[in-house]
């Protein structure tokens, strides 16, 4: 079995949150972990800065395309920054878990 995480940001806790919730109900993903961030980017052609939400998500790498579509149909963002991380090696019982949540 292959592994992945995925990470996403959100413009708030409340949509982070209930982006992950609904990944878990669905078992897309095992665990999901937010947290607060600063991001400075270009949109627009003018220099940004915002509060964020990050996530990152585990899951098996044959979730990864149904995650990534339920964040982008979830999102509030036009262009949400949303993408997988392979994970190459770990602690097999981490990944054993991992499998025994996602369905």
């Amino acid at each position: 079995m292959e592994y992945s995480f995925v990470y996403f940001t959100s413009g708030s806790e409340e949509e982070a949150r209930a982006i992950a919730t609904r990944l878990l109900e669905e078992r897309f993903i095992a665990c999901a972990n937010l947290f607060p961030i600063s991001s400075l980017y270009i949109w627009e052609e003018n220099l940004e800065e915002a509060r964020e939400y990050a996530a990152l998500i585990k899951t098996e790498r044959r979730k990864v395309g149904r995650v990534i579509e339920e964040v982008k149909r979830m999102h509030s963002y036009d262009v949400p920054d949303v993408v997988e991380i392979p994970v190459g090696e770990g602690f097999s019982p981490f990944f054993a878990w991992i499998s025994e949540v996602v369905r």
